[in-house]
């Protein structure tokens, strides 16, 4: 059993006119440290929802040219069957051989659409592997594992990524999965602990923010100290795109700001958050200390 797999799951940096920041975008590819440079564009934390398609393929392609199309995993996850198809012609024409595809969502749909859906697009795609992206509460759609039993059955199903409470499936979704097929969480407090039942690995929000923490906890496994760092930093950052995208901002003087609607930081949690990142934050045994 390998380490775990780190996927950035990349928000999108908008300027103060809202206009995506593509130098903010390059920057942020860019100091992604070796070897954990395989990224998600486009996704729920990249706010895929208040972009427009031409807005995506050009992400997908800048992350293409700055890190090589085989590190990055194109969302394709729309409203339609038709708009996801075109994205994926798109990325690839950009040379990308992965995609993430959201189940349908925002209409109610039971679980056989949801495998009819992933069916016509696997049947009707360029031949690119492809994750299935099960999060029942931002779609209101559930799969149980009998259902991604059918959906891994498909060509070109190279896995499934799972956020939320499908995370409280994770046995059932690895049973249903073939040997050679992928299970990713997207809980970054499982970082260490995936692979023990049986999953590749994490597609974090946290990591492409702040990911020393986490490159601590890799080099030092099975240790409270580095659960606890990567813990303190999912506490403060959380699943919370305006928190991770303030830590950016903190981090790089660019605005950062987001598209979408979102709760406002008060005070004390800005203040949080600038400390955690003005302290490259690190848990040992002894406590809190700088990284080094």
């Amino acid at each position: 059993m390998g380490p775990p797999v780190v996927i950035s799951a990349l928000p999108t940096p908008f300027d103060t006119d809202l206009e995506v920041d593509e130098p903010a975008f390059r920057e942020l590819l860019r100091r992604l440290p070796e070897p954990h440079r395989d990224v998600l564009v486009a996704g729920t934390t990249g706010e895929f929802p208040a972009l427009s398609d031409a807005e995506r393929v050009r992400l997908f392609g800048v992350a293409a040219e700055e890190l090589g199309p085989d590190r990055v995993v194109a969302h394709v996850g729309a409203g339609s069957l038709s708009q996801a198809l075109a994205l994926t012609v798109a990325a690839a024409e950009l040379g990308l051989t992965r995609l993430a595809l959201l189940t349908p969502y925002y209409l109610p749909v039971e679980e056989q659409q949801v495998v009819d859906y992933v069916g016509e697009f696997s049947a009707r795609q360029p031949g690119l592997a492809t994750y299935a992206y099960l999060f029942p509460e931002r779609t209101g759609a559930t799969v149980s594992p009998a259902g991604l039993a059918t959906i891994s059955g498909l060509e070109h199903v190279r896995g499934v990524k799972v956020s939320g409470s499908a995370n409280d499936h994770l046995a059932g979704y690895r049973a249903a999965l073939r040997a050679d097929q992928e299970l990713y969480t997207g809980d970054d407090r499982r970082l260490l602990t995936i692979t023990g039942v049986g999953g590749t690995g994490v597609v974090s929000g946290c990591f492409p923010v702040l990911p020393q923490p986490f490159l601590d906890a890799l080099q030092q496994p099975g240790g409270a100290a580095a659960q606890a760092s990567v813990d303190r930093v999912v506490d403060v950052l959380g699943p919370s795109i305006a928190r991770q995208k303030l830590a950016l901002a903190r981090q790089t003087g660019r605005p950062w700001r987001a598209r979408m609607s979102m709760p406002a930081l008060g005070d004390e949690v800005g203040q949080e958050i600038e400390a955690l990142v003005d302290s490259g934050f690190r848990v040992s045994s002894g406590g809190r200390r700088p990284a080094q």
